[in-house]
């Protein structure tokens, strides 16, 4: 707490031995002048600074508090400094951007069958009914009409055991629970209590583990606490940065941890959810996905779930963390901007995902970390193409071997310019069929230059599962 001088003190102790605590409208110099003080108010200030500015330096705020509590002040001591001594207090917590992001997540429950064959009379056919919990983010939401459209994992309404043996499934019985409601969802009946919000699937990809659900026309929602959460850029999200991430781990209901950002993006590999054995070496394939990690508390159930930023906007899409046996503080989200992309592209194309596609293997050649204007660290890395594209690709004869990416940009918008590969990979995902791309390019002579590619034909986008 910031030392302050002595005159003050003093003035201000009379105010509250004198028994003015009830009203706080007279200034400092107003209580000095009616006890006895003559003089201006600019004269007032340059007495309080005594002889040579250091009166009484070891009298702390901290001590006219105690001061007051003796002589019957009855509030803390966030109080006094705010009604007596009128400091602007700044609290460490974040319960209001908290309430407003628990607003904006839900709790998903999802059922399935599956059918258990029997083995005669005495081992009849059965329908087994079983169930998954996971969470989800409103992307926007109309509560006169009770329409809105949810944000959730793949994963989370998916599952590859169900009735059709080997061919997977996804649920057909969704429902949504905002924070506080009861929860009275059966994996064979849905909801049993009236308190769940119907959703169905409309599409998704398993390779980006994105899934987008409609809730319409509900007179739940309607009614409900739900909000649409704020949009931020998970582009700007740097190390250190604090988080929170929100869902229903273990099926427990919506309740939020805490955390940092730990590393702005990397990449992680999963089991295909399908079971797909493509390259056929009778193992699962994997299926890599880009993430940013976070020490914050991620456990089963939060998948689908917001990460918010310290400003509460919506930086990430939770979806796995660590389990290994040594392994401590180590969950991970799908970045927003990249999940945004995912999202338009779903609803343009279908329900399905199409990523336009250059035809070139792209590699980094230098990467470095440096200070940003915020004095905090960012990443550049330098890429560039190491295999130029074959004939009937979108670059074919555009592009060579030695091109290093600069910028690019779509249907004359704005020129994005790149600081990170991955750049390069999620504006591919936002091109849709007939938009034009330019990039400006060095060459292997240094020579920049601007390349244009119009993206007319089916074949330059590839189908996501």
């Amino acid at each position: 707490m910031k030392r302050i001088w002595k005159s003050i003190m003093a003035v201000l102790s009379v105010a509250i031995l004198g028994g003015s605590l009830a009203s706080c409208a007279e200034s400092a110099y107003d209580i000095a002048v009616r006890n006895g003080f003559v003089g201006t108010e600019k004269e007032w200030i340059q007495s309080l600074r005594g002889a040579d500015g250091e009166d009484a330096s070891d009298v702390t705020a901290q001590d006219l508090y105690q001061a007051a509590v003796e002589d019957g002040f009855s509030g803390t001591y966030l109080d006094f400094c705010r009604e007596v001594l009128k400091f602007e207090v700044q609290e460490d917590n974040d319960v209001d951007l908290i309430a407003k992001n628990m607003t904006s997540v839900v709790s998903i429950y999802c059922g399935f069958s599956r059918t258990i064959v029997g083995g005669g009379w005495w081992q009849p056919t059965q329908t087994e009914y079983y169930s998954s919990a996971g969470s989800g983010v409103v992307l926007n939401i109309d509560k006169e009409t009770g329409n809105a459209l949810v944000v959730t994992n793949y994963h989370v309404v998916y599952d590859a055991g169900t009735s059709t043996a080997a061919a997977g499934d996804i649920s057909k019985n969704i429902y949504l629970y905002p924070y506080g409601s009861l929860n009275g969802f059966s994996a064979e009946d849905g909801d049993t209590l009236g308190t769940g919000i119907q959703a169905t699937f409309i599409g998704g990809s398993m390779d980006y583990d994105i899934a987008l659900l409609e809730v319409r026309g509900n007179d739940i929602l309607k009614e409900s606490i739900l909000t649409a959460a704020e949009m931020g850029d998970s582009n700007e999200i740097v190390v250190g940065e604090k988080v929170f991430a929100i869902g229903n781990p273990d099926g427990a209901g919506i309740s939020v941890t805490e955390g940092m950002i730990s590393v702005t993006s990397e990449y992680i590999a999963m089991s295909a959810l399908d079971g797909r054995d493509e390259n056929g070496d009778r193992y699962v394939d994997e299926v890599p996905f880009r993430v940013m990690r976070t020490d914050a508390a991620i456990n089963g159930g939060n998948s689908g779930g917001g990460l918010f930023d310290k400003s509460g906007k919506l930086v990430g899409i939770v979806n796995a963390k660590s389990i290994g046996s040594e392994t401590d503080n180590m969950g991970y989200s799908l970045p927003i901007t990249q999940v945004k992309y995912v999202c338009d592209n779903i609803l343009a194309n279908g329900g399905k995902v199409k990523v336009a596609t250059l035809g070139v293997m792209v590699s980094i050649t230098e990467s470095k970390a440096y200070y940003n204007e915020q004095g905090t660290l960012s990443i550049f890395e330098k890429f560039e193409i190491a295999t130029a594209a074959t004939t009937g690709a979108s670059s074919y004869g555009k592009l060579t071997a030695g091109d290093q990416f600069k910028e690019m940009q779509i249907n004359n918008g704005e020129w994005h310019v790149f600081t990170r590969r991955y750049e390069l990979n999620d504006l591919l995902i936002s091109v849709k069929k007939g938009d034009t791309v330019r990039f400006k390019v060095v060459n292997s002579n240094g020579n920049e230059e601007t390349v244009e590619i119009v993206f007319d034909n089916d074949a330059y986008f590839t189908l996501y599962k």
